[in-house]
């Protein structure tokens, strides 16, 4: 009896049932690590909790390959997106911004790993991790993280070519293999960078956790000695021209004129007053232009030299207000870039006035706060002294019993008082302080102004490097007849501090604090130096790299920026790279159609026409062979034994002495 024929069971449609699909074993570890390095920088920006949700889904997809584990039903799917997004509500207080939007898409990368069964499904999964990719620029954008990006782009393409590999290849080859498809399509990267219209950069989103770092607007006593201890960068400038003298370079951020007894605060940080017409009638002297790099600090100031005039961005976002300061119109997020021309030097052709609502204001004083210091100050103005003579008498008073130092004692309610006359030891917030309500006490408009003082000049690139460490308080004081003067009490105190930088106005036990070992090392230092300078220039002409600056390179390399010309530009481009391209699959081509062992021989006959033995047409290898050992005896060893492995190889179907005769043929004439 014979058996009946085995049958396809059929289904409803009548197809036969289609073949599942299993991702092989390397094929999954690649899509793990690949994963963990995608989001690696991001987790340092977003709940770490989220860690948590990629670890739990790793392991279970594991436990899945190993058979322990069956695949997550629909609930658990449901139940696992419902935790993440209750997860982003609760740590963003239910905002939605940058930081909620790509914490959502990491946790949708993460969860579709538990389905990743086929190829097609982890090919989705290599097209997301692209997005994740690109979405680390929104909160870095340094070179090394562009570094980091490409090396993710080359495992994100050694994971897809994974994909469809039917052999065994080793990690190194996977890697080589992903970063030659990135190197050649970085030719066409770079053209599409320079010559596609400048839309605004991904990275211009603002971040709901903005970076918040450098002063506020308020100052008491301590808040600028603690950043004297961070070397992080504040801004970065470069000069038109040559740059002011050290002792100029004061960079205006805010200005203070109401005091409470302790701490200094600005009337209203987000209304401040644009500057009016009236302001343009100054004559403005000493000129500077220089453009300024500032770094992202979550607040809407920026910084300048005395005073502003004007101020360009790519977006048009700043503004000039009636104190000579510069505001955008939304907090700095991300590093941006501004060009400023400055006055140096202001004269009136009519004497300013200040109506008497505006004396009112910076002479006010908190009641019953620092009588002592009062005192002092009225007994002055009962000498019939001038405002000039109090000034003197202030600067002199510094001068003469003061200390700079970064450790300075803890003052109580009476601040001023304590300090004037007691303690007599401080940073430049406390001189500033004292010094305005000093004159403020003897009827002298006076108000205090925060910002950054000097820098340090990077020579490899001819910029200035101010850091968080320059920051500084002095006061500007108004004076009849010139309006509000610039006045440094701490120069009175520490004029190397303005001259030479903070470390040379410290004593000995405040150096200590500050000591920095790569100033201690001159190679360390140089070496520093020339990192910030790439960075500098890579915030200069990537970062940056706007319209404008478009418009100015295509002018410089094609002559102009219309449109025929850029098309005929990408023409002749297209066809250079086009003929390349021809040639080099042309030749690899040739190269491939010879057999391993046969291109080992080439590069003998190469070697051997060196030497001036070249093979015949229709000569076999064993006769060109022959023929070279009858005039070349001492090469015996070396050739004798590329022809006996050149035999295993192609007649004798030994493919595993291809590698011998490869090493002895590149070993040889040794």
């Amino acid at each position: 009896m014979l058996a009946k024929p085995w049958r396809t069971r059929l289904s409803p449609s009548g197809k036969p049932p289609k073949q599942a699909e299993y991702l092989a074993r390397d094929k999954l570890a690649w899509l793990l690590v690949m994963q963990a390095m995608l989001i690696l920088p991001l987790l340092f920006n977003l709940p770490f909790w989220l860690w948590l949700v990629w670890a739990i889904t790793a392991f279970w997809r594991t436990q899945m390959f190993r058979g322990r584990w069956g695949t997550p039903g629909s609930l658990v799917k449901t139940l696992l997106a419902l935790i993440c997004a209750g997860g982003l509500f609760a740590s963003y207080a239910g905002k939605t911004g940058t930081e909620t939007m790509v914490g959502l898409l990491v946790c949708a990368f993460s969860l579709k790993l538990l389905e990743v069964n086929s190829g097609r499904d982890a090919q989705l999964l290599l097209f997301i991790g692209f997005i994740i990719t690109a979405t680390q620029f929104l909160f870095s954008q340094t070179p090394q993280a562009a570094a980091y990006a490409l090396l993710c782009v080359v495992l994100l393409l050694a994971s897809w070519r994974s994909l469809y590999l039917t052999h065994p290849q080793s990690t190194g080859l996977r890697f080589k293999r992903g970063g030659m498809i990135l190197l050649h399509a970085l030719p066409i990267m770079l053209v599409l960078f320079v010559v596609i219209p400048r839309l605004g950069p991904l990275w211009a989103i603002p971040n709901q956790q903005a970076a918040k770092t450098g002063f506020s607007d308020s100052l008491s006593p301590g808040d600028l000695g603690n950043l004297a201890l961070d070397r992080s960068p504040a801004f970065r400038v470069g000069f038109a021209d040559q740059p002011p003298p050290v002792n100029q370079l004061y960079w205006r951020g805010l200005v203070l004129d109401t005091f409470d007894g302790r701490t200094w605060r600005m009337r209203d940080t987000w209304g401040v007053q644009s500057r009016t017409p009236n302001d343009d009638k100054a004559i403005k002297r000493e000129l500077t232009d220089y453009s300024i790099i500032v770094e992202p600090h979550g607040q809407p100031w920026l910084f300048s030299l005395m005073t502003a005039q004007r101020v360009e961005n790519t977006s048009n976002s700043i503004r000039i207000t009636a104190d000579s300061l510069l505001m955008n119109r939304i907090p700095v997020a991300q590093r941006m870039r501004y060009q400023v021309s400055s006055a140096l030097q202001i004269e009136w052709p009519e004497p300013p006035q200040l109506n008497k609502l505006q004396r009112d204001n910076y002479t006010r004083l908190p009641r019953d706060s620092n009588p002592q210091t009062r005192a002092l100050a009225e007994s002055w103005r009962s000498q019939n002294l001038g405002d000039a003579q109090i000034i003197a008498q202030a600067l002199a008073l510094f001068n003469r019993e003061f200390t700079y130092t970064l450790q300075p004692p803890l003052l109580g309610q009476h601040s001023v008082d304590e300090f004037l006359l007691t303690t007599k030891r401080g940073f430049c917030e406390h001189f500033s302080s004292a010094f305005a309500f000093l004159l403020r006490a003897a009827g002298i408009p006076a108000r205090v102004v925060v910002g950054y003082q000097g820098g340090r000049w990077n020579p490899v690139e001819n910029y200035l490097l101010v850091s968080q460490s320059d920051a500084h308080a002095w006061a500007e004081v108004w004076i009849e007849g010139k309006g509000w003067q610039m006045i440094d009490p701490t120069a009175a105190v520490a004029p190397n501090r303005i001259q030479q930088g903070m470390n040379e106005a410290l004593g000995e036990s405040d150096q200590q604090l500050v000591a920095n070992a790569w100033r201690s090392s001159k190679l360390l230092y140089n070496l520093q130096l020339r990192w910030d300078a790439a960075t500098y220039t890579w915030q200069r002409w990537v970062l940056n790299y706007d319209s404008e600056a478009q418009e100015g390179l295509l002018s410089r390399l094609l002559g102009g920026t219309e449109t025929w010309r850029i098309t005929l530009w990408l023409i002749g481009l297209g066809l250079v790279g086009a003929g390349l391209f021809a040639w080099a699959l042309l030749r690899n081509q040739k190269g491939a159609l010879l057999r391993p062992e046969t291109q080992a021989v080439k590069k003998l006959e190469q070697k051997l026409a060196q030497l001036g033995y070249r093979r015949k047409t229709g000569e076999t290898f064993g006769v060109f062979i022959h023929r070279v050992l009858y005039s070349e005896p001492q090469l015996k060893n070396g050739l004798t034994q590329i022809a006996q492995l050149f035999e295993q190889v192609a007649y004798q179907n030994r493919p595993e002495q291809l590698p011998q005769l490869q090493q002895a043929v590149k070993q040889f004439p040794r």
